[in-house]
């Protein structure tokens, strides 16, 4: 098709590959751990909730309860459907054709993708051997070639490596380009920058409700930046881009924040629980400070032979051949894997 823009010729529709499954621990989806009851129940809302009318554009109470969440204020912030709008959003925003973009690799998928939307040259700097990111290299390169964003996953999917928070602020200070830190799994971990951005005016971080507090289906991300950035992000956001419903969800998630701070801690126990498993039947298992373990394995088709079974985990190619990623599931789910990994290790044997 002559009309279609170059340079998203070639690219592919995202495909989820969705399959049907006993045990889902393939997409990194926190637990229904907040709204156990609408699924049989439905969902109340009070009289004045008006579905009719056009959502708050501001999304001013779901802004004051992040704020509350996070301890930044209301300004700071701008929502966005998933992490995934927010990341476009920046896009829009500072990036034009051409520009550099840098990130180390392997990483989100999705910086490729916005970088071959937007037209920007993406450059990767490669992590080391065991995944770990040399921040140091990171600063040379960004010192070298100026790129006009830094995309940093941290923790990282899909390796949960996490690099510490002075690393971090190091990259931030000693670079021009724009550092946007993406903290979706930063719940599960510790050394968060949401409050030192308006101590670096090119510092963005952005978060999510897709995994601490189980809520992926309504795709709910948040953006927090000083207030220059935030007003200069706001002028392309879409009008209304948080629906009503969601705002509304979002809005009672946050007031459990006990809730989220318990299942967190469950997901770190089960975390370290089923890398030590892991280890038992000796798979390569890199440290994880996410909500999912990554391992290394030499058995074909690991991902497959799980599925026949009912059990669906992330294979990937590329620089992560022969890598699996696992969500970490509750008790009763790790044991189930473990258990068919037992029998696919020893199948293998003999």
């Amino acid at each position: 098709m002559q009309s279609v823009k170059e340079s998203i010729k070639g690219l592919k529709s995202y495909n989820a590959n969705q399959k049907p499954f006993r045990i889902k621990l393939d997409a990194n989806e926190g637990k229904n751990i907040l709204f156990k009851d609408i699924s049989s129940k439905g969902l109340h809302f009070e009289e004045d909730f008006h579905i009719n009318f056009y959502p708050d554009n501001d999304a001013k109470l779901l802004r004051e309860k992040l704020s509350r969440y996070i301890d930044v204020a209301p300004e700071n912030i701008i929502p966005g459907n998933g992490s995934s709008e927010l990341i476009d959003m920046v896009f829009k925003t500072f990036v034009d054709k051409d520009e550099t973009i840098m990130c180390f690799t392997p990483s989100f998928s999705m910086y490729s993708v916005f970088s071959k939307i937007h037209s920007a040259k993406l450059l990767e700097v490669k992590s080391n051997e065991d995944f770990s990111v040399d921040i140091d290299l990171m600063i040379k390169k960004a010192k070298e070639i100026k790129p006009k964003l830094i995309l940093l996953c941290n923790p990282n999917n899909p390796t949960g490596y996490l690099v510490d928070k002075k690393d971090v602020e190091r990259l931030v200070s000693q670079t021009d380009s724009i550092v946007v830190v993406d903290e979706a799994y930063m719940e599960f971990a510790h050394g968060s920058m949401v409050k030192e951005v308006n101590k670096y005016r090119n510092l963005i971080v952005l978060r999510t409700l897709s995994k601490a507090l189980g809520l992926a289906g309504i795709r709910l991300g948040y953006m927090i930046a000083c207030q220059e950035i935030i007003d200069v992000v706001n002028c392309v956001r879409s009008p209304y881009n948080v629906n009503s419903i969601t705002q509304y969800i979002g809005v009672l998630a946050l007031k459990n924040k006990e809730k989220i701070k318990d299942y967190v801690e469950e997901v770190k126990k089960e975390r370290s629980f089923l890398s030590q498993e892991l280890k038992k039947l000796h798979f390569t298992v890199y440290d994880s400070y996410a909500n999912f373990v990554l391992i290394k394995s030499e058995i074909k088709d690991l991902a497959d032979k799980l599925a026949e079974k009912g059990i669906l985990i992330r294979n990937f190619s590329g620089d992560l051949e022969q890598c699996y990623r696992i969500t970490v599931g509750n008790r009763k789910e790790n044991m189930i894997l473990i258990e068919y990994l037992k029998e696919i290790v020893n199948d293998e044997k003999i």
